[in-house]
């Protein structure tokens, strides 16, 4: 078994409900667990055609926040994991996304979802 990690990619989304929400971007972090569970723990060869490429993770968490303005997190995560599990190999997926210092009395808030082939 196999799990590609992407960690904490920064980017600057439009998403929220509230007033100020609407009118900016702010950052947002997003992170991505990829599980290709028949997987082998050594690719066949030592080449990027034999496993799953995470630049692919990350083009398609840039490509969803690219795509306007969503009013909730878990919209976001849930079309990030979506797309994820369609890739070949991937059984299981799960995406958080964080609004880092929201409150000025905690690190941020955010979303995690998990979903399987068996849930889709």
């Amino acid at each position: 078994m196999r799990t590609l990690y992407l960690e904490r990619l920064r980017v600057q989304a439009s998403v929220g409900i509230l007033e100020h929400e609407l009118r900016s971007r702010q950052q947002l972090l997003v992170s991505i667990a990829a599980e290709l569970p028949d997987a082998p723990s050594l690719p066949a060869a030592d080449d990027v055609a034999h496993v799953l490429d995470y630049r692919l993770l990350r083009s398609i968490a840039l490509e969803e926040v690219g795509l306007g303005h969503v009013n909730m997190l878990e919209t976001l995560a849930g079309r990030i994991a979506q797309r994820v599990l369609g890739l070949q190999g991937v059984r299981r997926v799960r995406v958080r996304v964080d609004k880092p210092n929201i409150f000025p009395d905690c690190d941020g808030v955010g979303i995690e979802v998990a979903q399987d082939l068996a849930s889709r």
